[in-house]
């Protein structure tokens, strides 16, 4: 192969590398999670069987944005924490619980990439659930389900390399915690995620 062919392919490989490049996009997110869910929290010999109420949480990590064909794929690597307060004879409860989420969403932009719209699953590690009474912190729990499943639907505006995000998050299924806490009993805590995630990112 002569040298003139050489330095074409070279040119071919770097421009071809340049234009992928152009389509990837990282960035790091973070934001507010608005647990909508009551949850609930049941002793097993039946003495509690409450419902409570949601708060506001915590979400940051990282993403990526593919475009390709006038949409994008945008997997993300995020730590999620929330919390459901009950009150139960006097006491203040707070069941804490923190995840890694891991959604992929499918999306478009439009009115020039300024508005984006995006749906998609999210797949939830959990991976800690501890509960505060009046101040006491007691064990993590003893079971729980490791793996959640959701979906997603959103929209967006991109002003420049930064982004702000809103999607509501519901999911498929109930999350399932068992506690044994020694001179309490044995409790069970059940939550499905329905939030609404508020978060700015910037793509670099």
């Amino acid at each position: 192969m002569n040298v003139t062919k050489k330095l074409l392919l070279l040119g071919f490989f770097m421009f071809a590398l340049n234009a992928y490049a152009q389509n990837i996009n990282f960035g790091l997110k973070a934001g507010l999670v608005f647990n909508a869910d009551k949850g609930a929290i049941t002793a097993l010999n039946g003495v509690i069987d409450e419902k409570g109420k949601g708060s506001v949480g915590f979400q940051g990590g990282a993403m990526v944005r593919i475009k390709a064909g006038g949409l994008y794929v945008q997997p993300e690597l995020l730590y999620t924490a929330f919390k459901n307060e009950y009150k139960e004879e006097g006491y203040d409860v707070d069941v804490k619980k923190s995840r890694l989420d891991i959604p992929v969403n499918v999306g478009t932009t439009f009115a020039m990439g300024l508005v984006q719209v995006q749906t998609g699953p999210v797949f939830s590690l959990n991976f800690e659930d501890t509960i505060d009474s009046d101040g006491i912190n007691f064990p993590d729990a003893d079971e729980r389900d490791e793996i959640g499943l959701g979906w997603q639907i959103g929209t967006g505006v991109n002003i420049k390399n930064l982004n702000i995000d809103l999607r509501y998050e519901f999911g498929l299924g109930k999350n399932i915690t068992k506690y044994n806490i020694a001179g309490t009993g044995e409790f069970q805590t059940e939550n499905r995620s329905n939030m609404l995630n508020l978060s700015v990112g910037y793509f670099f």
